[in-house]
């Protein structure tokens, strides 16, 4: 499906998209995480995001508590925290984007009692 969206293949692309949600949705669900992470590699794929999306809202540990959460594309992660229905304590949000972003900048040192204001720059910035 990736593919026929960088080919520019739309119609096939929202086709696929429908069909899956339609047809494939326990497929989908077997195999959230990584479906959930190759989505957001192509703007394109809205109604696939935007179903994803809603299934996070309820259930948020599939994400959030995935042991793949450090890798996920940065908007995805954007569009998951941009909602307001999450159905989770903002606290645990807030420390899982946290440790997204840390995840994002090996280089900060592993005690953040060791940082300086450069390394919180880059932390805020992520």
């Amino acid at each position: 499906m990736l593919i026929a969206c960088e080919i520019l293949f739309d119609e096939l692309a929202k086709y696929l998209e429908t069909h899956l949600i339609e047809t494939k949705a326990h497929w989908l669900r077997l195999n959230f995480t990584r479906i959930y992470q190759k989505i957001f590699q192509n703007n394109e794929l809205q109604k696939l995001q935007k179903w994803c999306n809603d299934i996070v809202a309820k259930y948020p540990d599939k994400i959030f508590e995935s042991e793949n959460f450090s890798s996920l594309q940065k908007n995805a992660l954007v569009s998951l925290i941009s909602r307001d229905d999450l159905q989770m304590e903002e606290i645990k949000i807030r420390n899982r984007v946290i440790e997204w972003g840390i995840a994002q900048n090996p280089d900060l040192p592993t005690n953040p009692e060791n940082w300086s204001h450069k390394n919180f720059l880059s932390l805020k910035t992520t």
